[in-house]
């Protein structure tokens, strides 16, 4: 009785600060679908390069995951970019980087030679002008110089400005970060987009060879991506050297889990907004720890109580904290917080293991003392 009436606290705390308003929702969401509309229609009209190479695009990260928390301000746009012969792109796993992937575009090359329509010969000229070395590997800097032009062209002609809803006039920014192109939307309405390239792959291509990858095959999922995120540290690959992503397959894996699996990940982003010393604690961080517990768990442990899985949840983050690693579930040779210094980390896991004590304390002395914590831990409005 006692943890159900602490339950009832933390899910009312869902609902007042984590939970984003469902008018909220379809307003912005309307506002992202008609902004992104106008401009993947003038990139495309900027290069006809672009508009043969972009398959699909589509909503990733935690609105496409669905785990979004507070207020719907940023959307992850994924735009898959599928060269002519994509299937005879030569993947190879960088033997300096885990978790990525070297493309070898020679054989797309000699094929696009041989092949007489004049679009394709245009996909030929951007490869070997703007997009590949001397050996005929797809650069990460090259595409995202190419891309920043056209992104800065397009905004040029529409003057960083767009009326989209009801005659409101929204002024945009535009960014480069990592491997997006995110633009900023200010005014009536209030969010950033960020746009990411990915290079389609086949599902033959994939090159990681771990037992995650029955995730990805039971899906049945036809393509995986490369993505061209920069890389903080300096090998002799690592300009060549894109990110494996399953994105997909990790979608899946959340949504087929009871409701308290993704419910706990929202509550772990508010924990992680409320506290200043978190800033570190990527929200993909947070969804690769529920990785691993999916693979680890049989499908019954998503049916316990949300505070139950939350105490698991914080005890799994404080130990990956603890020991600084916490493995790429692709490819567990990869730390995803490497980038990190032994500082960074070390606040963070002090701040996890201070609430994660004080939560089991105060789940032993008495409710209110509970109610309080979890009050006081998930609670605070965020923009986030």
């Amino acid at each position: 009785m006692f943890q159900e009436d602490v339950g009832q606290i933390l899910f009312k705390c869902k609902s007042k600060y984590i939970d984003i308003r469902k008018h909220e929702k379809e307003r912005y969401g309307k506002h992202f679908e008609a902004l992104q509309s106008i401009i993947f229609g003038i990139l495309k009209s900027e290069s006809s390069q672009l508009d043969i190479l972009i398959a699909e695009y589509c909503l990733e990260g935690s609105v496409g995951d669905n785990i979004k928390i507070a207020k719907p301000n940023e959307f992850d746009l994924v735009f898959k970019l599928q060269f002519p012969y994509y299937e005879s792109i030569a993947v190879t796993r960088d033997p300096k980087i885990p978790g990525n992937v070297l493309l070898d575009m020679t054989r797309v090359l000699e094929l696009l030679e041989n092949d007489p329509r004049e679009d394709y010969q245009g996909i030929r000229k951007l490869l070997q002008i703007q997009l590949v070395d001397a050996q005929n590997f797809l650069v990460v800097d090259k595409l995202r110089s190419w891309l920043q032009s056209l992104f800065s062209q397009a905004l040029n002609r529409i003057a960083y400005r767009v009326e989209l809803a009801d005659g409101v006039v929204s002024q945009l920014k535009y960014r480069t970060c990592g491997p997006a192109h995110t633009i900023v939307v200010y005014g009536d309405y209030e969010y950033s987009v960020d746009f990411v390239p990915a290079i389609r792959l086949a599902a033959k291509q994939n090159v990681l060879l771990t037992e995650q990858l029955m995730y990805y095959n039971r899906a049945d999922l036809l393509y995986w991506e490369a993505v061209p995120k920069p890389l903080k540290i300096q090998t002799e690959t690592s300009s060549i050297s894109f990110r494996s992503s399953f994105y997909s397959a990790e979608k899946l894996m959340l949504l087929t889990k009871h409701k308290n699996c993704r419910n706990a990940i929202r509550v772990m982003k508010k924990f992680r907004d409320v506290k200043t010393n978190l800033g570190h604690l990527k929200s993909y961080y947070i969804k690769t720890l529920f990785l691993w517990k999916i693979k680890q768990e049989p499908e019954s442990y998503w049916k316990k109580a949300l505070l139950v899985i939350l105490d698991d949840m914080f005890e799994d983050l404080a130990e990956h904290l603890k020991r600084g690693v916490l493995p790429f579930f692709w490819d567990p040779e990869l730390n995803m917080l490497h980038d990190l210094t032994k500082v960074q980390v070390s606040e963070m896991y002090r701040c996890v293991q201070r609430f994660l004590g004080a939560l089991r304390g105060a789940g032993i002395r008495q409710k209110h003392t509970l109610t309080r914590l979890v009050l006081r831990g998930f609670s605070k409005p965020s923009s986030s």
